[in-house]
Parts: structure tokens; C-alpha cells; sequence
């Protein structure tokens, strides 16, 4: 099982495929499909809950370790990420990966969750090795 992560996403559909891509290394415990919803759910998750509410049957709902990470996708603004971080703020530090919009990727589609997972995967590995994997704060990927 790979390290714990949540992930935001606007579509199940895309979700479900960036969730698959991301496996061996990192399991999606906790698929967000709104802000409103990070809102409520990511601090519960946070704080070690093991039935925080969910508008989504994706992710493995595996709450037993903490996530290492926050990733959301490009559906998520500048507020819709303050929101969500200020909410959960001081509960548990780590970061939050954002997309890089000036970085090239294919349209909305299969193959854009495919580039983003593997940047992801670039990014994820890079904050370990810096130890800044408990820092609260964003990351873009």
C-alpha cells in the first residue's frame, strides 16, 4: 500500500483515473469534489477520524495512517485552496500540490491526468528528500 494522500478533484471520472495512476506509490484514501466539502472533510481526516463524511465512493477510505499530502487539481482556485487550508490550518502540517497552469499538459481528458500524476510523482519524492514534507503549505506541481 502506498503512502496515504487526499486528492480534490472536480470529476470522478478524471479522479478515478489519476487515483489508479498514482498507484504503487501513493494510495488516494479521500477523493474532494468541492471545496465546501474539503471544508468539512480534510480537517476531519486530519485529526484522525475514521468515518469522516464523503460525497464520493472513490479512494480506498483507508483512514489507519494520516496522509502526507493534500493534491488538488486544476479545478481548484486560489480561494477554493485558501478555504480548505484555512479550515484545516494547524491540524496536521503538510503540504498541499497544486498544479503549475504555466507548465504545458494535454487537454482535459485520460492523458492530462496521466502528465499530472507524473509530475506529482517528480514533486512528492523531491519535498521528502528537502524534509519538507511537514510543511503546510503549497506546492505547485
Amino acid at each position: 500500500m502506498g503512502a496515504p494522500v487526499i486528492l480534490c478533484g472536480k470529476t470522478e471520472g478524471i479522479g478515478r483515473g489519476v487515483i489508479a495512476s498514482l498507484k504503487p506509490e501513493y494510495d488516494v484514501i479521500h477523493f474532494i469534489l468541492t471545496p465546501e466539502a474539503g471544508v468539512a472533510q480534510i480537517p476531519a481526516i486530519l485529526k484522525g477520524e475514521q468515518a469522516p463524511a464523503s460525497d464520493s465512493t472513490l479512494g480506498s477510505k483507508d483512514y489507519s495512517k494520516p496522509p502526507v499530502a493534500v493534491i488538488l487539481g486544476a479545478g481548484y482556485d486560489d480561494a477554493d485552496t485558501e478555504v480548505m487550508m484555512k479550515a484545516s490550518a494547524g491540524i496536521k502540517p503538510i503540504p498541499w500540490l497544486r498544479p503549475d497552469l504555466t507548465k504545458p499538459a494535454p487537454p482535459l481528458g485520460p492523458e492530462y491526468g496521466k502528465a499530472l500524476v507524473a509530475r506529482i510523482k517528480e514533486l512528492l519524492p523531491q519535498l521528502h528528500k528537502e524534509g519538507k514534507m511537514d510543511e503546510e503549505k503549497v506546492q505547485w506541481y
